[in-house]
């Protein structure tokens, strides 16, 4: 409940912000202005009503398609409220100068002819924006929507034995089939990953955004994956969506679901011990799923190898503490699109990329989908195939 209220209270907070700083200005009768003041509050508030329909068990095309619609409208909105903040900003900036210069020099902005001339130049960098904006929503949809590149990452391990040099593990994270990736992207992504050709094939959580009875037909081309062995781990996504429900359909799809389990793989006499825990927020849902990685350690069958599936970066110390080899993980999106992009390290410790914390290895995915906006502008999506070195 406290999360609709939140994203309820932020979409009313865009729609006042929108209909003072652009449609009020505009030189429109006050009826276009009410007009376009509702479809802004139908966009962006209208569209969570979707929520209400699936909640209540009823699904069809047209609300996929409401779904992809606003979400689009929420990331086009995000971009430009950056910018018309950042002009707001300015705008303060200048007013505060004026006021601390002398009376006598001070301009005056409340008089009826600077007023106009503020409404003008409010309109005119409106457009401006509104001209970079919608190009640059454009732009990070097409990548977005596309299929994701793939991320080819060598990690050198100390002591690895010869039989695991050169072996590859694809990594597919944060696809978030939903309301507007469907079906025929998953068949496509499922054909991206079999052609790497990988010893193994990790689903680092959040494979869903939604119940199974709606995305059953979608997530189905995951069975087709091919790699001697599969694991799948939930992230914080699959406990907003029912996770014992997806627990169960991703070992119908032929994954191994490791909710703080194990299980040892042997390669031509060589053995990787492949740990998995719950999403770190897990225990809220369910305290059987709270995360323990030092106890699958300690109960995990002799290895020479040990890797750790966590969906969140934060595991790390954990899994360092609990001496992992590597850990692979997720969720951050890398910050999906700007200027996110720079504040995802606020909640993080690593967003992107190959680090080495103690004595663990630790690569964190951008992921392959999105969630929410179908936007992609400065993390583009990607499956990962990693291989592992001798060192």
């Amino acid at each position: 409940m406290g999360w609709l209220v939140t994203v309820v209270s932020v979409a009313v907070f865009i729609t006042a912000y929108l209909g003072l700083r652009v449609i009020r200005p505009l030189p429109f009768s006050a009826w276009t202005k009410r007009l376009l003041f509702l479809l802004v509050a139908l966009l962006v508030i209208g569209q969570r009503f979707t929520w209400v329909f699936r909640f209540n068990g009823y699904h069809h095309e047209l609300i996929d398609g409401l779904d992809l619609a606003g979400y689009t409208f929420l990331g086009f909105v995000s971009s430009f409220m950056m910018m018309l903040l950042a002009r707001d900003l300015l705008f303060i900036v200048l007013r505060i100068i004026n006021y601390l210069r002398p009376k006598d020099t001070r301009r005056i902005f409340f008089k009826e002819k600077q007023r106009n001339t503020r409404r003008a130049w409010l309109n005119a960098t409106n457009a401006l924006i509104l001209a970079v904006a919608i190009p640059l929503t454009a732009y990070s949809t097409h990548i977005a929507r596309g299929l994701p590149g793939v991320t080819e990452v060598d990690i050198a391990v100390s002591d690895l034995p010869k039989q695991l040099d050169g072996y590859t593990i694809a990594q597919v994270t944060d696809t978030h089939v939903g309301p507007t990736l469907k079906g025929p992207w998953v068949d496509q992504l499922v054909d991206l990953i079999n052609a790497q050709n990988p010893d193994m094939i990790v689903h680092t959580g959040d494979m869903v955004d939604g119940r199974a009875w709606w995305l059953r037909p979608d997530v189905k081309h995951f069975e087709e994956l091919e790699a001697p062995h599969k694991f799948f781990i939930t992230g914080n996504h699959e406990y907003y969506s029912h996770a014992l429900e997806w627990i169960e359909e991703a070992r119908s799809l032929g994954f191994t679901t490791l909710v703080n389990e194990s299980e040892v793989v042997e390669v031509n006499g060589a053995r990787i011990l492949v740990a998995g825990v719950p999403d770190s927020k897990a225990g809220r849902f369910y305290d059987e799923h709270t995360p323990k990685p030092r106890e699958v350690m300690d109960q995990a069958g002799e290895h020479d190898f040990s890797l750790l599936l966590a969906h969140r970066p934060d595991m790390i110390d954990a899994a360092d503490e609990a001496d992992y080899d590597l850990q692979l993980s997720g969720h951050t999106h890398g910050g999906q699109f700007f200027p996110w992009t720079f504040i995802v390290g606020c909640f993080n410790p690593y967003v992107y990329g190959l680090h080495h914390h103690g004595d663990t290895a630790l690569f964190v995915s951008r992921g392959a989908g999105y969630w929410g906006p179908p936007m992609r502008l400065g993390a583009p999506p990607e499956i990962v195939l990693i291989t592992l070195k001798r060192k």
